[in-house]
């Protein structure tokens, strides 16, 4: 035999050495992959809290636009209606209202529609210290549903507060 054709033999890749690179291949893609779903799940998170934090802002300004404030001749202006106790911890009619995904309003009343993603619940509290109140506090809470749970119903989905917020406002002259 020549020597060209021995080294002709030898000059390609070992079974062994392919195995080798094509795991290398393969942990380097499913590193990507796995990258791919955790950027995924937080850019879905980032949507979420912006949306969340959107719809929430969006409710105070609604609230503070409404007329309270004192007339020309010092009687009370009040559009706000004090809210009931425990309006921010459950769903109080007039209170609360149910958004799809983009943040359109779907409805309110005392229980979500079953395509709501968003619960935006608020409260109208006065000033303790002062009477007639000076002050009252406005609060906006919003909750996102979730996926499915373990141990809950078939098809119920738990609510997570993702936004809070809250402002003072002060009576003055109209």
């Amino acid at each position: 035999m020549s020597r060209a054709s021995i080294d002709d033999r030898r000059s390609g890749f070992t079974l062994l050495e392919v195995m080798v690179a094509l795991a290398l291949l393969t942990g380097a893609l499913l590193a990507v992959a796995q990258l791919l779903v955790v950027a995924a799940r937080a850019s879905e998170f980032s949507r979420t809290t912006t949306v969340s934090a959107s719809l929430a802002a969006q409710k105070l300004e609604q609230l503070r636009a409404l007329a309270w404030g004192y007339d020309v001749d010092g009687s009370p202006i009040d559009a706000l209606g004090l809210s009931p106790p425990g309006s921010l911890t459950g769903n109080a009619i007039g209170f609360v209202d149910y958004l799809d995904g983009a943040g359109g309003w779907i409805g309110s009343g005392t229980s979500p529609p079953p395509h709501a993603m968003f619960t935006r619940r608020w409260s109208v509290e006065a000033d303790e210290g002062a009477a007639p109140a000076a002050v009252v506090v406005l609060r906006v809470v919003v909750l996102r549903r979730g996926m499915p749970a373990v141990g809950l119903p078939s098809g119920e989905r738990p609510w997570t507060e993702t936004t809070r917020l809250f402002t003072a406002r002060a009576r003055r002259p109209s």
